[in-house]
């Protein structure tokens, strides 16, 4: 399959271009108003931003969510930082990208012991999890808006995308937990 040729993963001149522009647009309202109500960015000058600091680039991620008959149940955009444009030790420490994980036999061992032992499993999904983890360091990007103007940003939390962003959210996880 050739690079953008998924009409599932459509990319952001194809989304824009499509007969579903208008629901594409909608995503992106729905995902920029998710940025504001989690405080992810706070618009800054270019020239607010430190010499030192290497702007990261964003972009638009598309996807078509599919009941399991196969139809449409909506049109997701998410806006994603460009972390292979970050550079160590300005904008990340090489040390704090990993995050985490339960290996599949861990599982597989705890969903036993619970069905031994009679108990209820439960699993939460948390809505826009990275855009709530808190930044160690300064990260600024750029953005097109929908009116095609260059914005810059000054991340105040995660942006899905970075280097550290997994880590980031496991340390707000570890202490809400």
């Amino acid at each position: 399959m050739a690079f953008g040729s998924d009409p599932d993963h459509p990319t952001d001149e194809q989304a824009r271009n499509s007969p579903e522009a208008a629901e594409w647009a909608k995503a992106r309202e729905r995902e920029r108003d998710q940025l504001v109500k989690y405080g992810v960015f706070t618009k800054i000058k270019k020239s607010d931003i430190p010499e030192d600091s290497k702007v990261v680039d964003t972009k638009w991620v598309y996807v078509v969510k599919r009941k399991p008959n196969g139809t449409t149940e909506k049109y997701k955009a998410r806006k994603v930082g460009r972390g292979f444009t970050q550079e160590a030790g300005i904008s990340y420490d090489t040390d704090k990208t990993y995050a985490q994980m339960m290996r599949p036999e861990t599982l597989k061992i705890l969903l036993v012991i619970a069905l031994h032992r009679g108990w209820v499993i439960r699993q939460w999904d948390v809505v826009a999890a990275y855009l709530q983890a808190t930044l160690d360091y300064d990260v600024y990007v750029s953005d097109i808006n929908e009116q095609g103007e260059v914005e810059y940003w000054k991340l105040n939390k995660a942006l899905y995308g970075l280097k550290q962003a997994g880590h980031e959210w496991f340390k707000t996880l570890q202490k809400i937990l």
